[in-house]
């Protein structure tokens, strides 16, 4: 008989622990967790998204921390910067679930992006994104928002925007 069972982490301890970050003081933002699993210098991103890939087969909270998760990589990964992990790079270390996940997560932000183009809203180059050297300021600004592949930045006064003419939240 076991008196004692342990628990499974939550799942964003779960992200925190594949990103060899330390889990005895509490969660951390998954902007924040998702800027130090995509820095170039270190292997933590596919730990991530092997993780990534076992929270969207859970129920309960999994699924939706790994599709946020995915988000904010995403979006970080989308500037180009050259600290941070590519789009492609990226892409052969997604399973088929995270595949499946990542894809939802593009045609969102693709959909707003042409809801804007089709509505006149004015997407502006994303160079000033990049330029962002404050530290704290850039996990809000690159994990808020993505340059698309023509260099536009869409963000979240976009979503917004997307969001309550359409009433389609993200997933």
């Amino acid at each position: 008989m076991k008196l004692f069972k342990r628990r499974p982490l939550p799942p964003v301890m779960r992200l925190m622990a594949a990103a060899g970050l330390p889990t005895a003081g509490g969660e951390i933002r998954l902007p924040d967790l998702a800027m130090e699993a995509a820095h170039r210098d270190n292997d933590r991103v596919a730990a991530c998204l092997s993780v990534v890939e076992d929270l969207l087969a859970e129920e309960g909270d999994g699924p939706h921390v790994a599709l946020k998760f995915l988000e904010v990589l995403q979006n970080a990964a989308s500037h180009g910067v050259p600290e941070l992990v590519t789009t492609e790079e990226l892409l052969p270390l997604r399973g088929p679930r995270t595949v499946d996940a990542w894809a939802q997560v593009e045609r969102f932000w693709q959909a707003t992006a042409t809801w804007c183009d089709e509505n006149g809203v004015d997407l502006r180059a994303g160079d000033a994104i990049r330029a962002v050297q404050n530290r704290r300021l850039r996990t809000i600004v690159w994990t808020s928002g993505r340059t698309l592949p023509d260099g536009r930045v869409v963000d979240l006064a976009h979503v917004l925007q997307y969001e309550l003419a359409v009433g389609v939240p993200m997933a």
